[in-house]
């Protein structure tokens, strides 16, 4: 007659099958109480299907005067800007040139100073943002009332760039603040905005 098989070896396996169990569950959920992230600040270029570049948040515009430090990508370089002015509406010293009808130049007076420890690459981009959320590019002009456009192939330490930069924008549009990026520039940093 056969004896019946004794129940200890499982009962010694029992603990090992409900850890295996539970090791393979997923990861907990989030607690639903906890905040969630800050929404990131988009900048629209007022073109269809443009892509939009999210803005750290918090990040706040410097002033007319006031200088703001970009921080470039690779360590040690960066950029000291002051928007030294800011004229509505920019007139060109030659009378004949001027921008299309319907439309107004607005002129940025800059200052750029390579304060990092390597050469800085060509200027890069500025845009005039609107009230409406559109970012309108430079144009080139020649010299306005005010002073010569700036113009820099590179910036070695220690070097400063200063000069004018001008926007065409539509008569009835406001501008509210400014912005430069450049390849060096850190992306969606927050940095290099100015409000007008």
């Amino acid at each position: 007659m056969r004896q019946p098989a004794h129940p200890l070896p499982v009962l010694a396996l029992l603990p090992v099958l409900l850890f295996g169990a539970t090791a393979c569950q997923g990861a907990a959920e989030p607690d639903a109480r906890a905040p969630a992230a800050p929404p990131a600040v988009v900048v629209d270029d007022g073109v269809p299907g443009a892509a939009r570049a999210p803005v750290r948040p918090g990040a706040k515009d410097a002033r007319v005067g006031s200088t703001a430090r970009l921080h470039g990508r690779q360590f040690g370089r960066h950029l000291q800007v002051v928007l030294r002015a800011f004229v509505d509406p920019a007139i060109s010293v030659d009378k004949k040139f001027a921008p299309p009808a319907g439309k107004r130049w607005v002129a940025a007076s800059m200052s750029f100073v390579n304060v990092g420890g390597a050469s800085y690459g060509a200027l890069g981009r500025m845009w005039a943002h609107d009230g409406a959320g559109r970012r309108h590019p430079v144009v080139k002009t020649g010299e306005l009332t005010t002073g010569k456009p700036i113009v820099f192939d590179s910036l070695e330490v220690g070097e400063r760039a200063e000069g004018w930069v001008v926007f065409e924008i539509p008569e009835s549009v406001r501008i509210v603040r400014l912005q430069y990026q450049d390849a060096n520039a850190q992306a969606n940093s927050g940095e290099g905005f100015w409000a007008v």
